[in-house]
């Protein structure tokens, strides 16, 4: 298997490699500084080498080529544990080595397996004293020389710092990213935000006539449907005026289509502002426009007919400097009076509204109920 590349190598393998290099040199001299207070010959020597020069660099490009790195990690963290115990046996049990070694065991497992590892570090470390009791038989030399033991105390002070300064990275590193990832949710909340506020306008444009900025035939289809079934469940009454502009087309011969559609924003605006909260203002098509007025009587929705059509004629057009005086025909058409769906109730009004055009324009016209 090819080496993983040093910037995808698990940050646990690179930090035991960095701290283990360090600290196991150091341990080189302190243990060394014990070896030559108590001589015990070439294989102890080659032993210190291996385990705390070589050993380090073999055990990190073993968990670097490893498919499962952090468990090899472990691994190579009970090694450590199990050598602990050996040196501590085999020197004799002297004070420093006595309390830093089996420190540095359980303070590695601990801080990445917790319980388990203070537990697994307690039982390696003495499976390695007892290897160490065996190899050596049983000394008991707990003092050491001020070199020996100062190299050792170094040691405890450098491992805890090491560990120390990768909490800090850990820490800062941590920090940054909840910062980028609040900035991220932040981004996306705003993102959100936006195509919710897009969304709606799209879905408001596609029910709003581009000319008037009333709403359009397609919105009026959906929502009388709508208001139609509350009528009936809440048993209240619905009415509607569908209102066309007298002599329109004169409008645009005479003056243009730009001058025609001045005057459709115009009468569209006054419909607009003469309404209730609930009622609904379309343009239904042409120079015709439609007003749902929901829970409205007859009588209230001819009143409010005869209102528009007596405005508009006594407060004419002003587009520039003309003047236009213009006129509604208006017809009027009620739920239940008129029929039970949006198709018979415009269809009611669409004959009355052509009875208002017959009988001379500028008037409010009904017709029978279920006519």
């Amino acid at each position: 298997m090819a080496a993983a590349p040093p910037s995808t190598v698990h940050w646990i393998v690179r930090m035991n490699h960095r701290n283990r290099t360090v600290c196991f040199a150091l341990l080189f001299a302190a243990l060394g500084a014990h070896l030559l207070e108590r001589p015990l010959g070439a294989p102890a020597w080659a032993a210190l080498v291996l385990q705390f020069l070589i050993g380090p660099q073999l055990q990190y490009l073993w968990a670097r080529r490893s498919a499962r790195p952090v468990q090899a990690e472990f691994i190579n963290m009970l090694i450590d544990s199990v050598g602990f115990g050996v040196w501590t046996a085999v020197l004799g049990f002297p004070l420093a080595v006595t309390l830093i070694l089996p420190i540095g065991a359980s303070f590695n497992l601990t801080a990445f397996r917790g319980l388990r590892g203070l537990g697994e570090a307690v039982v390696a470390t003495g499976a390695g004293g007892l290897l160490g009791v065996v190899l050596q038989d049983l000394v008991w030399l707990p003092q050491a020389g001020v070199v020996a033991t100062g190299l050792a105390v170094l040691v405890l002070h450098v491992f805890v710092a090491l560990v120390a300064l990768s909490a800090h990275d850990r820490s800062v590193r941590l920090h940054v990213a909840r910062q980028q990832l609040r900035a991220s949710e932040q981004a996306l909340q705003q993102q959100l935000e936006q195509n919710q506020r897009l969304h709606a306008q799209l879905e408001d444009q596609a029910h709003r006539d581009p000319l008037t900025g009333l709403f359009n035939r397609r919105y009026l289809v959906e929502t009388m449907e709508r208001a139609l079934a509350q009528s009936v469940q809440q048993r209240q009454a619905l009415s509607l005026l569908l209102l066309d502009l007298d002599h329109f087309k004169q409008v645009n011969d005479t003056w243009g289509h730009q001058i025609g559609d001045e005057v459709l924003r115009a009468v569209a605006a006054r419909l607009a502002a003469h309404v209730r909260a609930g009622d609904t203002v379309c343009r239904y098509g042409g120079e015709e426009f439609l007003v749902l007025l929901p829970g409205m009587l007859h009588a209230q929705a001819e009143e409010r007919a005869r209102h528009c059509c007596a405005e508009l004629a006594q407060q004419p057009i002003q587009v520039g400097d003309l003047r236009l005086a213009m006129t509604w025909s208006i017809g009027v058409a009620s739920h239940p009076l008129h029929g039970g769906s949006a198709q018979a109730l415009i269809a009611a009004a669409d004959r009355a509204l052509y009875q208002a055009k017959h009988q001379g324009r500028n008037r409010v016209a009904m017709m029978p109920a279920h006519a």
